[in-house]
């Protein structure tokens, strides 16, 4: 299916970008930590109020893009909850995909054109055993800004991780401004025994469902629905 027919199929279903410091009229919990993975923070004030803003041409659909990971029971869990949320949910998962093969995919500017509102990246699983995975730090940075500057809200899900990497999260945590940063491994305690595909790699049915529900309710809690239907509040403070 064209990305065209993609994207009207699932319309057919059916809603400021921001850096990782906050805000100064935020309160927020910080915790300074050594790496991605050991970070907690909670929101502990909502968002000053404000008008809400009258609904825009991306004020209806969601972007999913990454690797096969979109495709392990996680965009299958994401689908229905964006549906009843109003949203329609486009997902666009790219086997053995790289941070840099998105980075210049011509396809994502078609995709950027269409207006969405929320972009969810999700990248990262086939850089784990890179040497120098700082080199990837450009790409990241370029990506980021790329779907930043279409106007949509943006959040990395780092991959919930199968075995020690050598790096990548904490360089997509630390390049990936202005998206927000989804440490799956913090949020979830990282997949357990049985929560993962015969690769044992991938999430299987049950692992997936859990990454879905945990990412859902971060993703419910960081909406500032006063400014818009996907507009994300960054109140987490990172990073020594």
């Amino acid at each position: 299916m064209t990305w065209r027919g993609a994207l009207s199929a699932g319309m057919l279903a059916v809603g400021c970008r921001q850096t990782p410091d906050g805000t100064a009229s935020l309160a927020a919990a910080t915790t300074h930590v050594a790496s991605a993975s050991e970070w907690t923070g909670a929101r502990v004030a909502p968002a000053p109020s404000a008008a809400a803003p009258a609904a825009g041409p991306n004020a209806s659909w969601i972007l999913h893009v990454g690797d096969s990971f979109v495709d392990a029971s996680f965009q299958q869990n994401l689908r229905s909850r964006f549906r009843t949320a109003g949203a329609t949910y486009v997902s666009d998962g790219v086997t053995s995909a790289y941070t840099t093969t998105w980075a210049e995919d011509p396809r994502l500017d078609r995709w950027l054109s269409a207006r969405p509102a929320l972009v969810i990246v999700t990248l990262g699983a086939n850089e784990v055993d890179l040497s120098v995975p700082e080199a990837r730090a450009k790409t990241i940075e370029h990506l980021s800004r790329r779907i930043a500057a279409s106007g949509a809200s943006c959040v990395w899900t780092a991959p919930p991780l199968w075995k020690r990497d050598t790096g990548i999260v904490q360089v997509i945590h630390d390049h990936c401004a202005p998206c927000l940063f989804f440490d799956s491994d913090a949020v979830l305690g990282g997949l357990v025994g049985g929560e993962r595909q015969g690769d044992r790699i991938h999430p299987n049915a049950r692992g997936g469902a859990r990454w879905a529900e945990a990412f859902w309710l971060w993703l419910v809690e960081h909406r500032d629905l006063a400014r818009g239907p996907w507009v994300l509040v960054p109140f987490e403070r990172r990073g020594a």
